[in-house]
């Protein structure tokens, strides 16, 4: 049995489904329509043998409690969610989407740097008031561009940037070398933090290690910068976030993910925020792209291992 734990799941395109249909599985699906929590997922999953996931949390006590589990295929880039070296351990075979992913979250990332280089949000928010007023933008020309994290996303925001003409620094030491080749400057955190004008965030790392951009790092962040974050929530220390925003130490913010979602914090009723709804690579082609290639990785896993099925762990 295959399980469906993605809240939207082929709504533009059924292939997917026939897909796996037609291999003969049996396949069950999500229908809350919503994100499954913790305590739910134990009773939806224990007779699946895959799983086509989001980014609901798959912990070592689930995993090893899903007996029959030999598969997630991640519909998406990160797997922060997913315990690896537990599914390691367990024989369990991840898979994610992460090339299809590319283009959509870069692409929605230079939106939200454009918006904040030009004021969308403030003048968005003067107009539903019943205010005419002009607030000078930015000429990305004008910023150093700081990207922390160098994987596939950020290269592709750093070839988005380049024609615009802004200074880009690179905070991520296992790629200084691509940083370089690619003509930007790779430099610790601390020094991209303070050098620049707008932060654009395309890391990875595991909630348990606490956020990249914590007190420290937030109150080391240049005045008046503005930050972007398309990756993960938790990457950043939301209450000091939240203070520095509201001091004028940071001036602006777009933001795709939070730490709890749905989200309705104060973030989202501040005029100088732009928040959206963890929407980064929903894309019509990219999405479409993104489910097939899901169906394909878990199809292709059982037809290197045919006959397993049935078979528990």
């Amino acid at each position: 049995m295959v399980f469906v734990a993605l809240q939207q799941f082929c709504e533009l395109d059924d292939r997917p489904l026939h897909l796996l249909r037609e291999a003969g599985f049996e396949v069950r699906r999500n229908t809350l329509g919503r994100r499954l929590r913790a305590e739910e997922m134990l009773p939806l999953l224990q007779e699946a043998d895959a799983v086509l996931a989001g980014v609901e949390p798959y912990d070592a006590g689930l995993l090893r409690a899903l007996r029959r589990l030999k598969v997630i295929s991640r519909c998406g880039a990160g797997t922060d969610s997913i315990d690896l070296e537990i599914a390691r351990a367990l024989g369990i075979a991840v898979f994610t989407t992460a090339e299809e992913a590319v283009e959509p979250v870069a692409q929605l990332t230079l939106g939200m740097i454009l918006a904040l280089a030009r004021n969308f949000t403030l003048h968005g928010q003067d107009f539903r008031d019943g205010v005419w007023r002009k607030h000078a933008g930015h000429l990305l020309s004008e910023w150093t561009v700081g990207l922390v994290g160098f994987g596939r996303i950020g290269q592709a925001v750093g070839r988005t940037l380049e024609p615009f003409g802004p200074r880009i620094l690179v905070a991520d030491p296992r790629r200084e070398q691509e940083a370089q080749a690619a003509g930007f400057t790779p430099c610790g955190l601390a020094a991209l933090l303070a050098e620049s004008d707008l932060v654009s965030l395309h890391a990875a790392r595991d909630p348990e290690e606490g956020p990249i951009l914590g007190p420290r790092e937030i109150a080391g962040m240049k005045p008046g910068s503005r930050l972007v974050n398309t990756a993960r929530g938790h990457l950043v220390d939301e209450e000091s976030f939240l203070d520095a925003l509201r001091s004028g130490h940071m001036a602006a913010a777009a933001l795709d993910v939070f730490q709890e979602e749905p989200y309705t914090g104060p973030l989202s009723r501040m005029p100088n925020v732009l928040c959206t709804p963890h929407v980064a690579t929903l894309t019509r082609a990219s999405r479409r792209a993104m489910e097939l290639a899901c169906a394909r990785n878990l199809l292709r896993f059982f037809e290197a291992h045919r006959g397993a099925q049935g078979v528990a762990r």
